[in-house]
């Protein structure tokens, strides 16, 4: 399994983790999204992820990789 981790801007709450979780499922080759709030850590787990898809994806959900 592959593994990709993004710091990403305006993670703020719950709403916003569950956001980025249901966001990123839809992404190709998802099939784990972990969110922590404190430090705007997104590790995404899964097969053949494709690392600027995710990004695009995360900035075009409010969330911009740093």
């Amino acid at each position: 399994m592959q593994k990709e981790q993004f710091e990403v801007q305006n993670v703020k709450c719950g709403g916003c983790v569950n956001a980025i979780q249901q966001g990123l499922k839809t992404v190709s080759g998802v099939v784990e999204v972990l969110v922590e709030i404190a430090g705007g850590k997104v590790t995404v787990n899964g097969g053949r992820l494709d690392r600027a898809a995710l990004s695009a994806k995360l900035a075009g959900l409010g969330y911009p990789v740093k």
